[in-house]
């Protein structure tokens, strides 16, 4: 907001920069106009009369233009105010244009053998002499309303720009904190504990997480490598959740990484165990609070889901494995790695025996496997 402000005063003191400019050129015209019909006061005659009708017809309508000109100085006039002189000044000079044009149409119809002849010529001068010394006068008040408004202008935007450096610095902690609460939350609990968390938002997701019932702490449930439940683990997790919400539908899925297995051993250890943790990472970025994720096999891992409808859980399963397709890794050869995976997905009744599905979807992650790598089977699939 307050960049936006203060692009929005810039914008209007161009503005103001530019009528002033304006300003200046028109009233400077004017005067060059003026001293040209008195030149051509000097020979009387139709010609020059014409000519002075058009000049005199251009010098009115600039002194109605700078009128029309003063309401859009939004600035001049709410910092300054001094709108009023300048119109009262303006208004004078049009008094003034107008009576020299009158008196000058005047000693343009007269005779050079006309005696008022020499007494017009010299009201003309006069009125000349006033005509031009209006002009200065508003010219000269014009530079010194620039000079104090140049000097407004800069204090308004020193004190905006020192504002808005003031603000940035502050923003740019602020985000760094937010930055550093979300690499918190990606934190296994045990990395978590001792650190604070800044925003307010990202303790709310915190709360949230923490509501999950999580495992003991024993290491026996908790797969060393990725910090995800292991087989032990899901299975005490699933006895301690299963009837949470019975309300929902519930699925098993297996999902094998495509890349390596326990016969084909692809890539180093270290490698490999990189690829298990970005897998066992980007599948946790979906898991809900009844959910159960965990690390089964060697590069399998078993997702116990609950959602409203089985849309919603195929959907879900399937956004997973087209995000960890996503996943790009640079092999110690320095080869890019493209990381898939294959599963089996089956709805599992309520009250029906967790191992009894849990083969069924391994039979399905078989069947997946020879039809084609990198995409989830269903039931219905096979039927088709």
């Amino acid at each position: 907001m307050i960049a936006l402000v203060l692009a929005f005063i810039g914008f209007l003191f161009i503005v103001e920069q530019y009528n002033s400019y304006k300003k200046v050129d028109s009233l400077n015209k004017q005067k060059s106009i003026i001293s040209t019909i008195l030149q051509q006061q000097n020979k009387s005659n139709s010609v020059n009369y014409i000519e002075f009708n058009s000049q005199a017809a251009i010098v009115y309508n600039i002194t109605e233009k700078l009128l029309n000109q003063q309401s859009y100085n939004y600035l001049s006039n709410f910092i300054l105010d001094n709108t009023q002189e300048y119109v009262n000044d303006l208004k004078q000079l049009s008094i003034l244009i107008k009576k020299y044009i009158k008196v000058s149409r005047e000693y343009y119809e007269l005779t050079s053998e006309d005696k008022n002849l020499e007494k017009l010529l010299n009201e003309i001068n006069s009125m000349h002499f006033s005509i031009i010394s209006s002009i200065d006068s508003i010219l000269l008040k014009n530079i010194l309303y620039d000079s104090a408004k140049f000097d407004i202008f800069n204090k308004i935007f020193l004190l905006l720009l020192m504002l808005l450096s003031m603000i940035t610095i502050w923003q740019r902690k602020v985000l760094n904190s937010i930055y550093n609460d979300i690499r918190l939350l990606t934190l296994s609990n045990n990395s978590k504990k001792n650190k604070q968390i800044f925003s307010q938002e990202v303790d709310a997701i915190s709360l949230r997480m923490n509501r999950k019932m999580q495992i003991t702490d024993n290491p026996s449930m908790i797969d060393q490598i990725t910090e995800i439940s292991n087989n032990k683990g899901m299975l005490q997790l699933y006895s301690e959740r299963k009837g949470l919400k019975d309300n929902y539908f519930n699925s098993i899925t297996i999902l094998e990484i495509d890349n390596f297995s326990k016969s084909k051993r692809a890539f180093s250890q270290d490698f490999i165990q990189a690829i298990l943790k970005k897998v066992a990472y980007t599948i946790s970025l979906h898991e809900q609070s009844t959910d159960i994720i965990a690390r089964t096999d060697y590069n399998q891992f078993t997702l116990i889901f609950a959602r409203v409808s089985k849309e919603q859980l195929f959907k879900d399963i399937d956004l997973i494995r087209q995000n960890i397709s996503e996943i790009k890794l640079v092999s110690p050869d320095r080869k890019k790695i493209n990381i898939t995976v294959t599963g089996g997905f089956i709805i599992k009744p309520h009250n029906s025996p967790l191992e009894d599905y849990i083969r069924k979807a391994k039979a399905l992650l078989e069947s997946a496997k020879h039809i084609g790598i990198n995409r989830i089977l269903q039931t219905k699939d096979i039927v088709q």
